[in-house]
């Protein structure tokens, strides 16, 4: 295997072609074109690595910089993915230190990584490559579409 790690702002067709295909292994159902949207809208500072063997995407990671009132910029592996057929073969790793590159080239002093709490392999890895626990959140979500309709008045009959 030839690996190659590209960073881009827009990947090339070919490759995002391979996303939804990428992200079902995870179990992230999404269309071509719901990838096109989502790469659309990502601030101009995102970047992807992309890992390639040959023009086969077998893994990526989606870096941005995180600003908030509580600490400085952060850099931040917002999603990593490798395919399961190539995990284990040093491809995250290769993503880790490309994106504590990206960091480092940007000015930051930090990266970020977060993950599942049920992910306790991706937690094993990123101990491993020398990162260490900084906290246990828990997050929460409401579908507002959901909610809008629950709450929506019905019709008298």
């Amino acid at each position: 295997m030839t690996l190659q790690i590209i960073r881009t702002r827009h990947p090339p067709e070919a490759h995002l072609e391979q996303v939804p295909e990428l992200l079902s292994e995870v179990g992230v159902r999404t269309s071509l074109a719901e990838i096109h949207s989502r790469i659309e809208a990502l601030p101009r500072h995102d970047r992807i690595l992309l890992a390639l063997d040959s023009e086969r995407l077998i893994g990526y990671a989606h870096l941005r910089i995180s600003q908030d009132l509580l600490t400085d910029e952060t850099a931040e592996v917002a999603s990593i993915v490798v395919r399961a057929s190539h995990r284990r073969q040093g491809i995250g790793r290769r993503l880790i230190s490309a994106a504590e590159a990206w960091a480092r080239e940007s000015g930051r002093a930090r990266l970020l990584l977060r993950t599942d709490v049920v992910r306790t392999d991706a937690h094993a890895f990123y101990v491993a490559q020398g990162y260490e626990q900084a906290s246990t959140m828990l997050e929460f979500v409401r579908d507002l579409e959901r909610a809008r309709k629950a709450e929506a008045p019905t019709e008298p009959r």
